[in-house]
């Protein structure tokens, strides 16, 4: 089969290689979509970790071709999605805090290449009513509805703001509408990605380049500031910037990755008077069964 592989920097390959065989609790699937993650992008250009060679590409879905053992042979046919983290279900990590942190199971090679094998365990059946295109967007949407998720209960009616339009923004704006947020208001620079949002559920549109976004909030709550502020492009100085727009007792969400090593510069006698609570994600947690019910 052919994969593209990252050999460092800005070379990719194109190689062939042996196809894959599935082992014991492995699927084999046939990639249909596979979508450009921004963490990919980042890979290549050392601002995230990564030890080249390596097949990029966690947003992936397709047809399972083969199975192995234990596997029930009914999935053969199945477009499924999923993510690269196998979970043994059984580690501290596992059982306490989240399946992407297992202890246990290495993450599988990715879904830049015509054959992926998958763990059964992380293999979700794909809806007949979702097209394989759109359903290679479960994994960032995931990714949301976990970060989300540990915010709990939102608080019905609120304020939230989310900066970057990007494909992780745009579906940050949709839950946040569905888990009913009152005004959400999306800034971002793109007037295409700006004009996205409307289809996602924005309320408000801003383009922080004709008009300033800290203006914009403090007019819109009185001074008082947004319950939730969401981050969804990866700049430290942009998640500083976000939370001096927070009210007392708000969130401050990071949806967007910022670079390994990136320091905070933010007034944390402001975080502690305020009471901000800050939380991250890390990938799609255990939401990828409900971003598929979503």
């Amino acid at each position: 089969m052919k994969v593209a592989t990252w050999r460092g920097g800005s070379e990719i390959t194109i190689d062939t290689v042996p196809d894959p065989r599935p082992v014991l609790g492995q699927v084999l699937l046939k990639v249909h979509s596979s979508g450009i993650c921004g963490t990919d992008i980042h890979k290549t250009q050392g601002l995230f970790p990564g030890i080249p060679p390596e097949v990029l590409g966690h947003e992936f879905v397709g047809p399972v071709v083969e199975v192995g053992e234990g596997v029930d042979p009914k999935l053969i046919g199945k477009n499924i999605a999923c993510t690269l983290n196998a979970s043994c279900g059984e580690c501290q990590s596992c059982m306490t805090w989240s399946a992407m942190h297992c202890e246990r199971e290495p993450r599988l090679a990715g879904g830049f290449a015509e054959y992926v094998i998958v763990d059964q365990r992380q293999a979700h059946i794909v809806p007949d009513s979702l097209d394989p295109e759109t359903a290679a967007m479960t994994e960032p949407a995931a990714c949301v509805i976990s970060t989300l998720n540990m915010l709990g209960e939102i608080e019905a009616g609120c304020d939230a703001l989310v900066v970057g339009g990007g494909l992780l923004g745009l579906l940050t704006v949709g839950v946040l509408k569905l888990r009913g947020a009152g005004r959400v208001i999306l800034s971002e620079p793109n007037p295409t990605r700006l004009s996205m949002g409307r289809q996602f559920g924005a309320d408000i549109l801003n383009d922080p380049t004709e008009v300033d976004l800290v203006d914009l909030i403090n007019d819109l709550t009185d001074g008082h500031g947004v319950k939730v502020g969401v981050e969804a492009v990866g700049v430290p100085q942009l998640v500083a910037n976000v939370s001096k727009m927070i009210r007392p007792r708000g969130n401050l969400v990071l949806v967007g990755v910022s670079p390994q090593g990136s320091a905070l510069p933010v007034d944390l006698y402001e975080f502690h008077y305020k009471e901000i609570t800050m939380s991250g994600a890390f990938g799609a947690g255990d939401a990828f069964g409900e971003a598929l019910d979503t």
